[in-house]
């Protein structure tokens, strides 16, 4: 699903990037070089910010993806000017443009809660995910995206919103073990899985 104007606008500023460096980022994969030389995926790579900072923490390669070809336009502008070697491609997560077990690493920046057969992306992510990879992931949950005015400003789709233990039971169900978990309250989780 597409975003609408102000939630594009919300997601493509300096203050979302800046969170996604400093704060998200560290929370979802630790430090310097926590990818060292891995075949990492972002699902939703919006306008790239996230693919420099996969890039930056060492891995040999970060492909992303999203649904909106501007977004990719932006990416791929920003990509490619930094010299990184890194890809960006129009695609959808529920039909991923990759073999299975092509990855070492999947990580979502608050993407799944927009997808409305979110079971089904995860399904493609532990599909792309080599057996021991890891499926990091930080998203939006329920209590958030139906609350007033989140409701009324966004364009979530409403009716496939997730709770915390609906997300934690579909990781399970398609074999992405739950190895860390931090929910805030209905609000958010923040955390990784491991590929069976």
């Amino acid at each position: 699903m597409k975003l609408n104007r102000l939630e594009f606008a919300v997601v493509n500023n300096p203050l979302r990037a800046a969170a996604q460096r400093w704060v998200e980022t560290p929370l979802l994969l630790g430090g310097r070089n926590g990818l060292r030389g891995e075949h990492v995926l972002e699902v939703g790579c919006g306008r790239g910010v996230g693919l420099e900072i996969l890039a930056s923490l060492g891995a040999a390669s970060a492909v992303g993806f999203d649904l909106d070809p501007a977004m990719i336009a932006l990416a791929r502008s920003r990509v490619v000017s930094g010299g990184w070697g890194v890809a960006a491609y129009v695609g959808d997560a529920t039909a991923i443009s990759a073999p299975d077990g092509s990855f070492d690493a999947v990580v979502e920046y608050a993407i799944l809660h927009h997808i409305p057969p979110w079971r089904d992306a995860l399904g493609e992510i532990a599909r792309v995910l080599r057996p021991g990879g890891v499926f990091y992931f930080e998203d939006l949950l329920r209590g958030f995206t139906t609350a007033w005015p989140v409701s009324v400003l966004f364009d979530h789709p409403l009716q496939t919103q997730f709770t915390g233990e609906e997300f934690r039971a579909a990781l399970e169900a398609h074999d992405l073990q739950v190895q860390a978990w931090h929910q805030l309250g209905p609000w958010a989780v923040i955390g990784r899985a491991v590929r069976r």
